[in-house]
């Protein structure tokens, strides 16, 4: 059912639960949306269950009057201190959106979030959104700034707000506990951080892997060589808490070489083409550099990937120029599918592989 926390995937609800908790979110809603009032009120329980800080701006009340001036911030800080949540309900004819976004540069949220009847797509313009990356997360520039939501949207990331989601008010679980989403995501431009995922992340790693085992997407593999994966783990983050791709970083097996692979790299689908991909690896190569490793390679039985990892420099290599390790216990049927690849790092320049455009 759309609009059920519990619906959805519990890998990634888990995820992004973890990620906003002890964060601010500010949520606008509409006037127009009473039909699914609902929706959100079980959206915004679900957050404050789990220590997600929740202002509400809503339709159903009658003082006209409220702003987010300093008695309305001061009253938003002590309800959220006290509660964990603030509701304020204005008239309909009240812009709740904008004093949403307004509240939200003034708290330096870590999100604002639009809820807007108009912002309606169909199953098949969401799973065209989701393939494409067309309109399921933007990198706010001029162009982007057209419209009423558009414009609401440049507000407040030039405010200092990380993010800004848009989406209808049936489609808002959906949209901030998922992977692919169903709305509209915008940030700062290029605002995409490479780094070491954290051990607080590990459990929402492992399950995106495992998902990508169900979806064919990796091969399969052990509880034990997912866990090894987990710990050397590399994510590419957007607006510094959206996870966009995953790779690993191997290394002790191969220590005597010099060598590290590249495995298991996976890009969240809201997020594909959006030069994700790029970015982790150039960061992981950079890494490795750092590391003083001598060259990176990665296997794939995959021609898109073949053809990705040729753009970065990797070239076709035989099995046999890779460490005996890599081959120990191998799945014989899939070896002979198998395509190596190897990443010499002389012309890498070294460095933290961390920071905007990494």
């Amino acid at each position: 059912m759309r609009g059920s926390t519990t619906s959805l995937p519990v890998r990634e609800r888990r995820f992004y639960l973890e990620q906003f908790g002890g964060r601010t979110l500010v949520i606008g809603r509409g006037p127009g949306s009473d039909g699914d009032a609902e929706v959100v009120d079980r959206l915004v329980a679900g957050l404050v269950a789990e220590d997600v800080r929740v202002v509400l701006i809503e339709p159903g009340g009658r003082v006209a009057h409220w702003q987010p001036d300093d008695a309305g911030v001061v009253a938003a800080w002590r309800q959220l201190h006290r509660h964990g949540q603030m509701r304020v309900r204005l008239p309909a004819e009240v812009d709740h959106l904008t004093l949403a976004v307004r509240l939200a540069v003034r708290l330096q949220a870590f999100k604002v979030v639009l809820v807007d009847e108009g912002h309606d797509r169909t199953a098949s313009d969401r799973d065209a959104a989701r393939a494409a990356a067309a309109d399921s997360f933007i990198t706010l520039r001029e162009h982007h700034r057209d419209g009423r939501l558009g414009k609401l949207a440049g507000e407040a990331l030039d405010g200092g707000v990380a993010t800004v989601n848009v989406c209808h008010p049936r489609d808002i679980a959906e949209e901030l506990l998922s992977y692919a989403g169903a709305g509209t995501c915008y940030t700062r431009s290029d605002y995409t951080t490479v780094r070491r995922v954290a051990i607080d992340e590990y459990a929402g790693v492992a399950e995106l892997i495992e998902r990508g085992v169900e979806e064919s997407f990796l091969k399969a593999r052990s509880p034990d060589a997912v866990a090894r994966l987990v710990v050397n783990g590399w994510g590419a983050y957007v607006g510094d808490h959206h996870l966009a791709g995953f790779a690993a970083l191997l290394t002790e097996p191969y220590a005597a070489e010099g060598l590290g692979e590249l495995s298991a790299l996976t890009t969240i689908s809201r997020f594909v083409g959006g030069g994700v991909g790029g970015r982790l690896v150039e960061g992981i190569l950079r890494a490795a550099v750092v590391e003083g490793l001598q060259g990176v390679f990665a296997c794939t039985t995959s021609e898109s990937a073949a053809t990705f990892f040729r753009r970065l420099g990797f070239v076709d290599v035989p099995q046999t120029e890779l460490p005996q390790a890599k081959w120990d216990g191998y799945d014989a049927e899939r070896r002979p599918r198998v395509r190596a690849f190897m990443h010499l790092l002389t012309m890498i320049e070294g460095g933290p592989p961390t920071g905007e455009g990494s």
